[in-house]
């Protein structure tokens, strides 16, 4: 039998968990070896100082203990119904504000195309951003950026690339 079962068999010995047979090889075991009469002391001595421990006091009693606990599991549907009813009531504001008249943040919005003619009674309306911008001032700032653009360096032909790109490998090989 291994060292672990000898082990756990005099713990249940201990505790006064083992069957007529097993009581019986234990008491043979401490009859005949010593090894295991010593781990019984040991084991025994232990068992009477964790015994002998005192027990911490309580810092409230029994009943507040669970009265408190009662209240704890009590109070948890009220909160989980409380924040529920203010999801749901998210829902409704974000639903009605999607409906109400005259707010199409929501709505699809697309983009118009001035209408020709009606030229200074429409400009009026719109705001100084939305204004109809002429085309030609864009064109003039294509042609003549504010900021210079640089010149894209020169590129060789394709002749030379490849001529370059051998005489690299050559050197390499």
């Amino acid at each position: 039998m291994l060292q672990r079962d000898r082990f756990e068999l005099l713990s249940a010995y201990l505790d006064g968990e083992v069957t007529a047979a097993e009581r019986k090889q234990v008491e043979e075991w401490l009859a005949t070896d010593p090894v295991v009469k010593r781990l019984y002391t040991r084991l025994l001595e232990l068992r009477q100082g964790l015994q002998a421990m005192p027990v911490p006091a309580a810092s409230q009693s029994v009943d507040q203990t669970v009265d408190a606990v009662f209240k704890r599991v009590n109070r948890r549907p009220k909160q989980l119904l409380l924040w529920g009813g203010a999801a749901v009531a998210a829902l409704f504001v974000g639903a009605v504000s999607g409906f109400l008249p005259g707010n199409n943040s929501f709505s699809p919005q697309f983009a118009q195309s001035p209408i020709e003619g009606s030229g200074a009674a429409q400009n009026a309306q719109l705001p100084s951003s939305a204004q109809p911008v002429n085309s030609d001032a864009l064109m003039i700032a294509l042609d003549q950026p504010v900021v210079e653009i640089p010149k894209a360096p020169v590129s060789l032909p394709a002749d030379a690339v490849e001529d370059i790109h051998n005489d690299s490998n050559d050197n390499i090989r």
